[in-house]
């Protein structure tokens, strides 16, 4: 699998219109069930905190989780999260560098509706106690 998690198949790419630019088309991601508009950003953790965060987006208990401190800077693991516009999707995907790359943890999370809002507060309250 590749390690874009936009490279899935549940997203499709659109070109949209610029208004200042009217003939420069930009990329953007789409959910296919909901023609949601999707982002997808990039959080830096320290590799002591994988395996919680794996068991938390396991247990998706994310009202409950005690929050990660997530690194301003590339650190020993990151998770690309991709969220759509209406906050009922989320899709995440763990790396942890191996020698010389990062290699994928494991499988893409996705989560929907209510969950998707819980991790969306939780990956918000992780950023509050960000160093």
């Amino acid at each position: 699998m590749d390690d874009n998690i936009l490279n899935n198949p549940i997203f499709e790419t659109v070109k949209v219109g610029n208004k200042m630019l009217p003939f420069l088309k930009t990329k953007r991601y789409v959910l296919k069930e909901t023609g949601s508009f999707v982002n997808k950003t990039t959080v830096n953790f320290h590799k002591n905190h994988l395996v919680a965060l794996m068991n938390t987006l396991s247990s998706q208990s994310f009202t409950s989780a005690k929050p990660i401190e997530l690194s301003a800077s590339q650190s020993g693991c990151y998770m690309d999260v991709a969220t759509s516009e209406d906050g009922q999707f989320a899709a995440v995907r763990l790396f942890e560098y191996v020698p010389f790359t990062f290699q994928p943890v494991n499988d893409m999370y996705r989560f929907d509706g209510k969950v998707a809002v819980d991790f969306a507060a939780y990956l918000t309250k992780c950023k509050a106690v960000q160093k």
